[in-house]
């Protein structure tokens, strides 16, 4: 079989798996040998599952594939802060990082190539999209990480894409993420972050899925936030704000705003003062973005002293305040800074 044709066993789920085993006529047991060097090992060459018999990894290695990353690059910037370029099987990347905390390590991962939005604090979005992430491809991602003896104990979706304009692949990879006979992470350990996609939220009350959602805010007045984030034309707040009550009315998780700040565009105290309405209704917490500049970017940050002055405001008004602290950004690691494009 031409290896183009190979499956990649990670995208399927387990009965799908077993079924393919049971095609082949190998041993019913084989499905757990290969989720236990896998999920536990984070051996992804058939030729190390030493267990398996030689015959049968041999017929293995004929229908089926694992890792399809062509080629991985890793930089290290001086907080320790770790960023991976990837190479997937038809020469695009995406880039992952690695996120160091006092006692574990956060994984930001990406759901797509590139992104379609074009947020205007965004590299990867002013970069370009190429396509959405397949479940395995979403999968590497921790795998590699985790083969690298990273201590991985929270994984975000905020690297590279629109998660929910990937929602089925994201939510496939989540289920296996969360599976007992596979990842088992907590879903309470995992955080998808979006700007906002009304079908992406529909699928999630639909499929009665509970997530920890962060959303991204930009401005809290549509005019303004369409300015730099078009998604608010078929995506308004107007809408998006009754649909995340009814959400959290469902699975009562607690909800991030996430708010990029712009000098002179979005740090007014009228402006801020309407972000606190929404997180006021919403029961929600802010997460203070200062932004990471970038050439293609024509926003600036704001000062220290100014994102203080913002987050004691927000605390007077009652309400859950944080400053997302810049990591990894001399490596272009930072939040907003990840772009596989040439034009970077």
């Amino acid at each position: 079989m031409p290896y183009q044709q190979k499956i990649n066993l990670l995208d399927l789920d387990s009965s799908k798996l077993t079924q393919k085993i049971s095609e082949l006529a190998l041993p019913v047991f084989t499905t757990k040998q290969i989720y236990q060097w896998i999920f536990q090992k984070h051996v992804l060459d058939f030729d190390l599952m030493t267990n398996i018999s030689q015959k049968n990894r041999l017929i293995l290695k004929q229908h089926f594939q694992i890792n399809n990353i062509k080629d991985q690059k890793k930089i290290t910037d001086q907080d320790n802060t770790q960023k991976y370029t990837l190479t997937l099987e038809d020469n695009h990347k995406i880039e992952m990082v690695i996120l160091p905390e006092k006692k574990y390590h956060t994984l930001c991962v990406s759901s797509q190539c590139g992104c379609p939005l074009n947020c205007q604090y965004c590299v990867t979005g002013l970069t370009g999209f190429q396509r959405d992430l397949k479940r395995s491809e979403i999968l590497l991602q921790l795998l590699l990480a985790l083969q690298d003896n990273q201590n991985i104990n929270h994984i975000v979706f905020m690297g590279m894409g629109e998660p929910l304009l990937n929602v089925n692949q994201v939510l496939n990879a989540i289920k296996d993420i969360t599976n007992p006979q596979k990842f088992n992470f907590s879903k309470r350990k995992i955080t998808v972050s979006t700007s906002g996609i009304i079908t992406g939220i529909q699928t999630l009350i639909q499929k009665n899925i509970s997530l920890n959602l962060a959303i991204s805010i930009g401005h809290p007045v549509a005019e303004k936030r369409r300015f730099i984030m078009p998604v608010e034309k078929n995506n308004p707040l107007k809408k998006i704000i009754p649909l995340l009550k009814e959400y959290l009315k469902i699975h009562n998780r607690k909800l991030t705003l996430e708010y990029t700040l712009l000098k002179g565009f979005n740090d007014q105290e009228t402006t801020i003062s309407e972000l606190v309405n929404i997180a006021k209704f919403l029961s929600a917490k802010i997460n203070l973005i200062n932004l990471n500049p970038h050439p293609l970017i024509k926003y600036q940050p704001i000062s220290g002293p100014e994102i203080i002055k913002i987050k004691k405001y927000i605390e007077n008004q009652r309400v859950s305040v944080t400053i997302r602290y810049k990591k990894g950004h001399k490596i272009n690691a930072g939040c907003g800074q990840l772009a596989t494009s040439k034009d970077r």
